[in-house]
């Protein structure tokens, strides 16, 4: 028997959204403070190819990334532009300190964010549920080592 594959983590993210121009600014402000500060603008076609904007295919996605580090790929998540897109119940977390949960909780408001909450019980698991402006499910987790799913 194989032993069991060590998960090596997650590479990006790419998140669907209605409207840029109603999240952009929202992601802006929140990627920066979850350690993805640098920005890039894409242009992703019907097939999901990923072009540079042109006057003609002016962007329609922007990409956080966090600062390139020796060794490693950089981490990102891409919030690309698809009118007609309904939200669903999927969640992206992000885990984050304790100390940094609270900080950005406070200002999660002014960035845009919509139906900010904490969890029913903060002390078996820390977490800040919210929404950006088009309705995508967020969550800020301040989970312990050896804190379980």
């Amino acid at each position: 028997m194989d032993a069991p594959r060590r998960f090596e983590g997650f590479d990006h993210i790419d998140c669907r959204v209605a409207s840029l121009a109603a999240v952009e600014d929202f992601y802006g402000a929140l990627m920066p403070e979850l350690g993805l500060p640098v920005r890039s603008h894409s242009y992703v076609d019907d097939a999901g190819e990923w072009h540079e904007p042109s006057p003609e295919h002016p962007y329609n996605t922007v990409e956080f990334f966090e600062t390139p580090q020796r060794g490693r790929a950089a981490f990102f998540i891409g919030i690309i532009e698809r009118p007609g897109h309904v939200p669903g119940s999927t969640r992206i977390a992000f885990r984050v300190s304790a100390e940094r949960m609270y900080e950005i909780e406070r200002r999660l408001g002014a960035m845009g964010a919509r139906n900010v909450q904490r969890d029913d019980d903060m002390e078996a698991y820390p977490a800040i549920f919210f929404e950006d402006p088009a309705g995508t499910k967020l969550e800020l987790v301040a989970r312990r080592p050896g804190d379980s799913a």
